[in-house]
């Protein structure tokens, strides 16, 4: 099936920080209909599968036809504002290098991908242009990668229950979709070389072996194996798809002949590394991870509504408001002992979470650890949970005219939820807003643009340039919101938050506070495949590079991010506690939409959180906003961003 004969088929997406939900933990919870293993979830997503029909979004779609940017436009839209690329580095650069790279290897004996892959994530950063740090990062990607696969119950499965021509026909589809609609024209000599190194990589783990039911003495002959094929194969230059399946297929009849590794284990990490090649955020997806996606864009799912950090011991980081877990008294920083009779201690995150999802209507008996040190015991009957993604409203109490909330994801319900949370600070007489984006890693790209349209009237909110040209979106006419606006973000503010703080700034529209944002510049798709056969699928679907999105006036996102007006030192742990001082929805809320909690005006005392320096900031430039509101000359009565503030809260 083809990509224009499905649109369930194409969901495009922007990727955010993938490391903070790595850091931070998972959500654990699963689809209605099943059970499935622990997931990593993305960040952000574009289009939504189908048109709203149930009547229940009044925000726009992306129209069908859209506007493409001058040619002054576009030109500037080509332009990169990244760091130079160097050929030599300086003393102090390549003293930096080598420090990053020492460190990273000694991570890399520790087996610690993650940590490593963050390092080095975090080196290319500030040394774009490094090849050893590039060819460690990819590396060690590739290993996590292979790690977190081999704890997916559902991908072991699919991949042994698979036939040779399954994954062959799985094969055939990637191929195509990476032909037609990857940002950059595929090279089959870099993806055969990257897959293949993926399938020498997986050899050498034990999960490998054991999840297969391989046996142990197979190991040295398919090492031996492997490097000699890798051997005839290096020089091997790749035109076609049709060349690197002969030769993939060719090499995995000689790991089988030569030691009994079955074909579709072969052909199947191939896939997967080859995908993870294209570039930092395209990789393969389950189908249990594909479910999730879903859900994630949806803010919806069936679990007990805990998230969790999952390195020892095994604490719970977010209780979300309205679920079981909540309702049972589980709060931030308990540590789960045991779930269901079995300890935790030396789990994998993937088998922790495995032991909390269930169906639902289903319980899970957890022994918990309170922070000060008391042993308890709850029992959790799971059930569908929403997300909400307008996660604290708050008016300030001192001195009392400031709105606040916080956004932490953009999913499809996130515009209207920010709709109803403004109305009700409204009703507090407020007279200026801060919207707190801090370690908020992206959403829905069609969210931010119908978040941005509440605040704008006119101009551009994003640009977008990939294989079919440059894309314009702009802002409705009707502004919704008119009061003054500051936005608060910093490392972690990601994709979607980037697209609107980025829209606000340069609309000349907000006071942007913090620290320098993650800078995320591409979109991604969602690309599910085929569901017409009865093929077996241990790859359902891939998070693919589509194309890259620039600033209203052109500029990249890549790498740079939104540059703060008023530069304040990262305080997210101050940021942390205002989420943990006060509830976020209050238990007498009237009324429940479908997308999540009504929330509830909560007052927040200003002076518990004097640690908070970005909030602060924010409440002095709440101020000033609030007193330039109705400029008195006409300098500013002609300045664009001080017109858009007029005395009116909020006009629904």
């Amino acid at each position: 099936m083809s990509f224009g004969e499905n649109m369930f088929k194409f969901l495009q997406i922007t990727a955010g920080v993938l490391v903070a939900f790595l850091a931070f933990g998972t959500t654990t919870g699963n689809a209605s209909e099943t059970r499935k293993s622990d997931w990593i979830p993305t960040a952000t997503f574009n289009q939504p599968r189908s048109s709203a029909s149930d009547g229940q979004s009044k925000t726009r779609e992306i129209p069908p036809s859209l506007r493409t940017l001058t040619p002054s436009q576009s030109a500037s839209a080509r332009t990169e504002r990244a760091l130079p690329l160097k050929d030599s580095w300086s003393e102090e650069d390549a003293e930096e290098i080598g420090q990053i790279l020492d460190e990273g290897d000694a991570l890399m004996a520790q087996r610690n991908w993650f940590e490593a892959k963050k390092l080095y994530e975090n080196g290319l950063r500030r040394y774009p242009s490094s090849q050893a740090l590039q060819e460690k990062f990819a590396q060690t990607r590739r290993r996590q990668e292979i790690e977190i696969r081999y704890q997916d119950h559902a991908f072991v499965s699919l991949t042994s229950a698979s036939s040779i021509n399954d994954v062959l026909t799985v094969f055939d589809e990637v191929f195509l979709d990476i032909e037609k609609y990857h940002v950059d024209r595929p090279s089959y000599t870099t993806l055969f070389s990257f897959g293949i190194a993926g399938v020498s990589e997986a050899l050498s783990e034990n999960a490998f072996y054991i999840q297969n039911g391989i046996p142990e003495e197979s190991r040295r002959k398919a090492l031996k194996t492997i490097d000699t094929l890798c051997e005839k194969t290096e020089s091997i230059q790749f035109s076609t798809k049709d060349e690197v399946r002969r030769v993939i297929l060719w090499v995995a009849r000689q790991l089988k002949n030569f030691a009994d590794i079955p074909e579709t284990a072969t052909i199947s990490e191939f896939l997967c590394s080859a995908i993870s090649s294209l570039d930092a955020y395209s990789s393969p997806l389950t189908p249990s991870q594909v479910e999730d996606v879903f859900s994630l864009i949806d803010g919806r799912f069936v679990g007990l509504g805990v998230e969790l950090k999952t390195d020892a011991p095994t604490k719970i980081v977010r209780v979300i408001p309205g679920s079981p877990a909540e309702e049972t008294g589980i709060v931030v920083g308990d540590e789960i002992i045991s779930i269901d009779g079995s300890a935790t201690a030396g789990l994998t995150g993937a088998e922790i979470g495995e032991l909390l999802q269930g169906y639902e209507g289903e319980e899970a008996a957890l022994v918990l650890r309170s922070t000060d040190s008391k042993i308890r015991k709850v029992t959790v009957v799971r059930r569908p949970i929403n997300v909400p993604s307008v996660e604290h409203v708050h008016v300030l109490d001192s001195p009392g005219s400031i709105g606040y909330v916080k956004i932490s994801c953009f999913q499809k319900t996130t515009a209207n939820e920010l709709l109803a949370a403004v109305d009700l600070l409204s009703k507090s007489q407020i007279k200026s807003l801060v919207v707190d984006l801090r370690q908020n890693p992206g959403g829905l790209l069609q969210e931010a643009i119908n978040v941005s349209d509440l605040f704008l009237d006119s101009g551009t909110i994003v640009q977008t340039q990939g294989r079919n040209g440059f894309h314009s979106f702009q802002a409705n006419e009707k502004t919704v919101f008119t009061l003054p606006l500051v936005l608060l973000v910093d490392s972690n503010s990601a994709s979607a938050a980037e697209i609107f703080a980025g829209a606000m700034q340069e609309n000349g529209r907000a006071v942007v506070i913090g620290t320098q944002s993650y800078g995320k510049g591409t979109v991604q798709a969602i690309v599910q495949l085929s569901d017409d056969t009865t093929n077996v699928k241990p790859i359902a679907g891939l998070r693919l590079t589509t194309e890259k999105f620039y600033s209203p006036q052109g500029r990249a996102y890549a790498g740079i991010g939104v540059v703060p007006d008023v530069a304040v030192p990262d305080s997210s742990e101050a940021s942390s506690r205002l989420a943990e001082t006060q509830p976020p929805y209050a238990d007498q809320a009237q009324e429940k939409p479908d997308y999540g909690y009504l929330p509830a005006v909560a007052t927040k005392n200003i002076s518990e959180l004097d640690s908070d320096k970005v909030l602060s900031t924010a409440v002095r430039e709440a101020l000033k906003l609030e007193r330039l509101r109705l400029p008195s000359n006409t300098e500013k009565s002609q300045d664009k961003s001080y017109q858009r503030f007029s005395p009116n809260a909020v006009a629904l």
